[in-house]
């Protein structure tokens, strides 16, 4: 972080809560940073953060850097965003004490501090997309320049860790496990089955918890786990994996089961449900990676997704 003069950081919080809504300033800054969980954002009343707006989606080892002309509605939409299910908390980043009168103040911001947390490497960023820097004079830029550092202070102050932090890297662990979990068993060289049906009356649905991947599935009532329509498959495979992984990636690209997604290069999609031997080998499979079943968790918030066909 830049070194600054000393300063005051206040923190608001307007229910009491400590680990809920809170609004980060000081009186000598022109933006200000809501934080909240993100379970709690659909009940926020929206006047608390109008008009153009930067913000982060986080947890402890992935963000995503957005910007949008309205403010917490927008953060709203991403609740029923199977791509966003990872998010913990959200920081919302407004001019203060007056609202932003257009975008340019958070186009710069969402482009430097995607840059910033891409650089710091602390956390994965999931922007599909890359931010594009707006255009600016030479004298606004130093301007912009001061909402960007006054706004680092404050996300630190509001807890998020994806641009500055005192810990290590928080996601090398998750990208490049070496460590030997659930390795593959002999019952995980048994055939994947297509197709298959889902019986959720039989099964509780788990969704994958992995950098941001949307995945969901069952396991199966007798044996196995079934990975259903509509997950996604990160494309790198990390090079602890084991050979079946890209064996079984091929297999299911032959069969038309494992397609691009148009305009996403990180990622593609199952269009049929699949039935794997193990919850474990399902999950070696989707995240290209040496996991085990942990990552696949009860879902938080059921919702479906539309599949072009």
């Amino acid at each position: 972080m830049p070194a600054l003069a000393a300063c005051t950081s206040k923190i608001y919080r307007p229910e009491g809560d400590t680990s809920g809504l809170r609004r980060i300033y000081n009186d000598a800054s022109r933006v200000a940073v809501w934080a909240c969980p993100m379970p709690q954002v659909s009940r926020i009343a929206l006047d608390r953060a109008v008009g153009a707006a930067g913000y982060l989606l986080a947890n402890h080892n992935t963000v995503y850097v957005g910007e949008t002309k309205n403010g917490f509605s927008r953060v709203i939409d991403h609740l029923d965003d199977p791509t966003k299910n990872f998010a913990r908390e959200v920081y919302v980043i407004v001019g203060y004490p007056d609202p932003w009168l257009d975008k340019l103040p958070v186009l710069y911001l969402q482009y430097r501090l995607w840059e910033i947390a891409q650089s710091m490497n602390y956390v994965v960023v999931t922007n599909l997309r890359d931010p594009q820097i707006p255009a600016v004079p030479e004298e606004k830029r130093a301007e912009l320049e001061r909402i960007v550092t006054d706004a680092r202070v404050f996300l630190f102050d509001a807890g998020c860790r994806a641009l500055d932090s005192n810990f290590d890297n928080q996601h090398s662990a998750m990208l490049a496990p070496e460590v030997e979990v659930d390795p593959i068993g002999p019952e995980d060289g048994d055939p994947m089955q297509i197709d298959v049906r889902v019986d959720p009356a039989n099964s509780s649905e788990r969704e994958l918890l992995y950098t941001g991947i949307y995945a969901r599935g069952y396991p199966h009532p007798e044996r196995g786990f079934i990975v259903t329509a509509g997950s996604e498959v990160r494309n790198v495979v990390n090079p602890s994996a084991h050979k079946i992984i890209t064996d079984r990636r091929k297999e299911l690209r032959n069969k038309k089961v494992l397609v691009d997604i148009d305009g996403v290069g990180d990622r593609s999609r199952l269009i049929a449900n699949v039935w794997f031997p193990s919850a474990a080998i399902a999950a070696k499979v989707v995240t290209g990676a040496h996991i085990g079943v942990r990552v696949w968790q009860p879902v938080r918030h059921p919702h479906t997704i539309l599949i072009d066909a």
